[in-house]
């Protein structure tokens, strides 16, 4: 599962006596023409999409424009960048070998922009962040809601995943910053601020468990159990701490949703297993409850944010990147 979406507002007249240079009349906007060659661009667009043609319905640029860019680099280059195949295109070794190096050529370019804007005093850009569902519910949007107020000028691209699906795309340089659950370690990613997340049973108020203080594992297992997808850092947290001991869990229920994951504890008198911040504004109105518990594994549970290592943060992330951390730092991420 993955969602995106977008907040962004327009941007004022730049201050002061600066002004931007005029522009030729058939550029494109400011914010969409790629400091990329055209190629390159055309390359890039053409493996997001599948197709040539699709690719050219969203650059708005004929399909044998498009084509023509694509063999000719390929004749210059002397490799084939994508397999043509009966439903579409996918890149080869040697293509994706070139969108990384696009990729990374994007983002160089974007911080750049950025950083120019900065010197202009225009303090404005569009920050690409992505996010573990549990934290989209409810502790991002007022992050960004009180970012927005500091930084009017400054948008946001946001991507919903799993942890292990937001770390590829953040190696991929299509996001400049993530918050996920339980990281794996990696000399690629930089940990910019954590905190303690130690994962929790969630059941209705009126199942059996609800009144405990804590629980363990084995508790819960004559209960219907709902588990993520293999893809999270809670599910990686649970791998854990049953890889020493001899239960197992036979889960009705696998999804990367956490709503769904929710739902299903709420309703279904069973079990589910997610951090504390995910499942606060469900507690807090009395739809959940959620019970520590007791194995050490599942206690050493950690919200992350992180960002590829080497790679020189835009000014308006490294700006997000501080009021995110100083929030994890503090008692509102609990």
């Amino acid at each position: 599962m993955r969602a995106t979406y977008r907040l962004s507002a327009p941007p004022p007249p730049l201050p002061g006596p600066l002004r931007a240079m005029p522009r030729p009349a058939n550029a494109l906007p400011a914010t969409t023409q790629p400091m990329l060659p055209r190629a390159l661009h055309y390359i890039d667009a053409i493996a997001r999409a599948g197709s040539v043609r699709q690719a050219a319905e969203r650059l708005h640029v004929a399909a044998s424009a498009v084509n023509r860019q694509l063999i000719e680099l390929e004749e210059e280059l002397g490799v084939e960048l994508f397999e043509r195949l009966p439903r579409g295109m996918r890149a080869t070794a040697a293509g994706e070998l070139l969108l990384a190096h696009i990729r990374r050529q994007r983002g160089e370019a974007e911080a750049l922009q950025q950083q120019l804007q900065d010197l202009r005093g225009a303090r404005r850009g569009q920050v690409r962040i992505g996010a573990v569902e549990a934290v989209a519910r409810g502790l991002l949007p007022e992050l960004l809601l009180d970012f927005h107020r500091l930084h009017a000028r400054i948008g946001f691209t946001v991507s919903l995943g799993g942890t292990v699906a937001l770390l590829r795309q953040l190696m991929a340089e299509t996001l400049e910053l993530a918050i996920v659950y339980n990281p794996p370690d990696s000399a690629d990613v930089q940990v910019m601020a954590e905190r303690a997340a130690a994962l929790h049973a969630v059941m209705a108020p009126d199942h059996p468990l609800a009144g405990r203080a804590s629980l363990r594992l084995a508790d819960c297992l004559a209960y219907p159990i709902a588990l993520s997808c293999q893809e999270t850092g809670s599910r990686a947290l649970i791998e854990e701490a049953l890889s020493g001991s001899s239960l197992r869990i036979e889960p009705v229920l696998e999804s990367d949703s956490f709503e769904m994951l929710s739902r299903f504890a709420a309703g279904c008198g069973g079990v589910s297993f997610q951090s504390a911040i995910g499942v606060a504004p469900d507690v807090a109105r009395g739809a959940l409850v959620a019970i520590p518990l007791a194995e050490r594994a599942l206690a050493r549970g950690r919200l992350a944010l992180v960002a590829r290592r080497g790679r020189t943060p835009s000014p308006a992330a490294a700006r997000l990147a501080e009021h995110v951390a100083a929030a994890l730092r503090s008692d509102r991420a609990c």
